[in-house]
């Protein structure tokens, strides 16, 4: 309210002093101004412009505040807020995405130092083989690849919960296995000297995420009923080091990297042998 009126008592002051001064420039060109006032034209030209500073000074007060509000705002990193926000209050998660993207990760695969891979198996292996072989054998990138053995007791309990079973003549979860240890044992073969970049491990627990990470980015998905992980949603993380999800989801990783075995791509399935599960 009293905004309000302070605002028509300014618009009332200003609109006075333009009448008055139409109506001293008309005395003037008349002459009545000489008869009047013969002396007192220039001081009352004066106060008129004096008044008109008056109000264009109260008018200046809150524009200066909008300029200290705006050099504030400015000295502000606004894309860094919004990634501290991300962090501390989403634990590090940048997006959900509705299902894997496989030219994303290939994207992403293409200028990563390291990746990492934790699934029961890789069923979109043929579409990452690839770039993640360029990874390493031009840029030397570190590919750490992470299994189910494909004879855990897990594997039946897998296939169970996907709606198919081996007691169906379909055990595709194996076969996914052993089809993924081959390629990457065809793709080792390939390197030559850097072959020591390409590790791989089997693994007889319960994985609790499926995992793919390029440098310090991790998609993570679930196992869920009914569909693969790689078919549902994925949460795309920021951060191993500075985010409560990707330190929880790095430990995951480190955990299984512990528990599982090194696979011999060399004879893959003599060294799936000799690992006791």
């Amino acid at each position: 309210m009293l905004r309000r009126m302070r605002r028509w008592l300014e618009l009332l002051s200003l609109g006075g002093l333009a009448v008055v001064g139409f109506g001293v420039g008309i005395a003037d060109q008349l002459g009545w101004l000489d008869k009047v006032a013969p002396k007192g034209v220039a001081t009352l030209t004066l106060l008129m412009l004096s008044g008109v500073v008056v109000v264009l000074l109260v008018e200046l007060t809150p524009l200066r505040a909008l300029d200290d509000i705006r050099d504030r705002l400015a000295r502000l990193d606004i894309d860094t807020i919004a990634q501290s926000q991300r962090r501390s209050r989403y634990g590090g998660v940048a997006k959900v995405h509705k299902r894997f993207s496989d030219d994303d990760f290939v994207e992403r695969i293409a200028k990563a130092n390291q990746v990492t891979i934790l699934n029961t198996w890789i069923p979109n292996l043929d579409l990452l083989e690839k770039e993640l072989e360029a990874a390493i054998r031009d840029r030397r990138a570190e590919v750490r690849i992470m299994l189910l053995h494909p004879k855990s007791l897990l594997v039946g309990l897998r296939e169970a919960a996907l709606g198919r079973s081996e007691q169906a003549g379909n055990a595709f979860v194996r076969t996914g296995i052993m089809n993924c240890l081959e390629t990457l044992a065809r793709m080792h073969g390939r390197l030559a000297e850097h072959q020591g970049n390409l590790k791989v491990r089997v693994f007889n627990s319960q994985a609790s995420v499926s995992v793919y990470k390029a440098d310090g980015r991790y998609l993570v998905s679930m196992f869920l009923h009914g569909q693969l992980a790689i078919n549902s949603p994925q949460f795309d993380i920021e951060g191993s080091e500075d985010t409560v999800l990707g330190e929880q989801i790095q430990r995951e990783l480190d955990t299984l990297w512990d528990i599982g075995r090194d696979v011999d791509l060399g004879d893959w399935n003599r060294s799936i042998d000799m690992i006791r599960v």
